[in-house]
């Protein structure tokens, strides 16, 4: 019995077109907000290269959460993606990056983020890794630097 309800919905499904957004009121202004994503705090443009590479190209489904707010009054959507082995600290440092970045009101989506780890550039796995697991108790942001030209934003951590 289930299959033929499946079969009944696939069928419905291909041969009717079904939309079910399309005909809803809004639905088009909704589509026109302007879509800001964040993972682990951070927007999605400026995550470094090896971070994606080593860390979130490996994630499942299961691995995140997200959430969504939807600012009418700015028409933006923000798009807030966690995972599960980003703890405090991380998310603390990515936080506080976009706040002075928010400040100094320079384009983020032309930005990428360098971390310097404990005098050391992030560079492998294990790197990242360590980062990802740094506790807000225990860390000190040293300083953070931002050169337009070259598109980098530099953040010096120290782990105590």
């Amino acid at each position: 019995m289930k299959v033929y309800i499946y079969l009944i919905l696939i069928c419905l499904n291909v041969f009717c077109r079904l939309n079910a957004q399309t005909r809803i009121a809004g639905n088009e202004q909704y589509n026109s907000y302007e879509l800001c994503i964040y993972v682990d705090n951070l927007s999605q443009k400026s995550i470094p290269d090896i971070f994606v590479s080593t860390y979130y190209d490996k994630l499942k489904t299961s691995d995140f959460k997200i959430s969504q707010v939807i600012d009418s009054i700015h028409k933006r959507r923000e798009v807030h993606v966690r995972t599960k082995k980003a703890k405090d600290g991380f998310l603390f440092v990515n936080k506080y990056i976009m706040d002075h970045v928010t400040n100094l009101n320079c384009e983020l989506g032309k930005m990428k983020v360098l971390y310097i780890y404990n005098n050391k550039e992030v560079k492998t796995k294990e790197d990242v890794m360590s980062v990802l697991r740094l506790r807000k108790k225990s860390i000190q942001i040293s300083e953070i630097t931002q050169d337009e030209q070259s598109g980098l934003i530099t953040v010096y951590v120290i782990d105590q």
